[in-house]
C-alpha cells in the first residue's frame, strides 16, 4: 500500500492522470534511490504494473525499445531482438513480446489500451505519419519523461522535423534481415530521417527544453529541470517545434553545426 501511494503521487505531481496515452522516456536511478531511502521493498516489475494500474484500463503506456544494430548490418528480431533503452524499457518488452511497433530500429513497446492498428502497420519510416508519434498527436497524447533531459529522451522532435522535411537531415535507407512476429526471415528496408554529419549537424535541443518550460508547456516535479517526471502534450510540443522549424530559429534550437563528425543517428 506505502509503494502504490508513493506511485501514485509521483505520477500525478509529474502531470499524469487516469487514462492518459502516454509515451515514457526513462532513467530509473533516482526513482530507485527514492524507494530505497523510504526503504520501500519494490521490483522493476512493480514499477511497471504500478504506472499501468494507474493509466487504468482506457489509459495507454508507450515505452521505446529501440536497437541500433540494424543500422550496423545486423538482423532484427521482432521477437527476440533487445531494447537498449534500459532495464526498464525491457522489463515491458518481455511483458508481451507481441504488443511491438513493425521498426527495426525505433520499435515501441504499447501497453494498456493498445490501439491494434498501429501495432499492424509496417511504418518503414521510422518517424513518419504510420509512426505511434503520429498516433499520439492525433490522440492527445502526451509524453512523459523521468530524468532525462530532452537531449537524451525527447524523440518526437525528430517526427516534426521529418513532417517539416527539414533541410538539415535527410531519410536513409537501411537494408537487412528482419525475422518477423511468424519466425519468417526476409530482406526488408527501413528509413530513418537522419542528420548530415556530412555538414556537420548535431542534435542539440537543449535550448528547445527551456523554451517549452518557459511557456509552460511542460509540467512537472521540478520548475526548468530534467530532475523528477514531467509531462508535455504531444499537440504542445509539436506545435511549438513546428513554429521554431518556419521562423528558421531551429539553429540553436533543434541542432547545431560542429566541426567534428558525430556519427549517432
Amino acid at each position: 500500500m506505502i509503494f502504490t501511494s508513493f506511485m501514485n503521487e509521483y505520477l500525478i505531481k509529474g502531470g499524469l492522470q487516469k487514462g492518459d496515452k502516454v509515451l515514457l522516456h526513462s532513467n530509473l536511478k533516482y526513482l530507485f534511490k527514492s524507494l530505497l531511502k523510504k526503504k520501500i521493498i519494490f521490483k522493476v516489475d512493480d514499477i511497471a504494473d504500478s504506472i499501468l494500474e494507474f493509466l487504468g484500463p482506457k489509459g495507454t503506456l508507450v515505452l521505446p525499445t529501440f536497437n541500433f544494430d540494424f543500422c550496423n548490418g545486423k538482423p532484427f528480431s521482432f521477437l527476440d531482438t533487445q531494447s537498449q533503452m534500459g532495464i526498464f524499457s525491457e522489463v515491458f518488452r518481455n511483458k508481451n513480446k507481441l504488443n511491438r511497433t513493425w521498426h527495426p530500429v525505433y520499435s515501441f513497446s504499447i501497453h494498456g489500451n493498445i490501439p491494434i492498428a498501429e501495432l499492424k502497420k509496417n511504418n518503414y519510416s521510422a518517424y513518419g505519419k504510420d509512426s505511434i508519434f503520429h498516433w499520439l498527436l492525433v490522440n492527445d497524447g502526451k509524453i512523459a519523461i523521468i530524468d532525462l533531459p530532452d537531449q537524451k529522451s525527447m524523440t518526437f522532435y525528430h517526427y516534426v522535423e521529418e513532417l517539416m522535411n527539414v533541410d538539415w537531415r535527410f531519410f536513409k535507407n537501411f537494408h537487412g534481415i528482419y525475422e518477423d512476429l511468424n519466425r519468417n526471415k526476409n530482406n526488408i528496408t527501413a528509413t530513418i530521417f537522419v542528420r548530415n554529419v556530412d555538414n556537420g549537424i548535431i542534435t542539440d535541443v537543449n535550448n528547445m527544453e527551456k523554451f517549452l518550460w518557459s511557456k509552460n508547456f511542460y509540467k512537472g516535479h521540478n520548475l526548468n529541470s530534467s530532475k523528477g517526471l514531467r509531462t508535455i502534450l504531444a499537440n504542445d510540443i509539436f506545435l511549438a517545434t513546428k513554429d521554431i522549424i518556419i521562423k528558421k530559429e531551429a539553429l540553436g534550437m533543434l541542432y547545431r553545426k560542429g566541426k567534428l563528425l558525430d556519427k549517432k543517428i
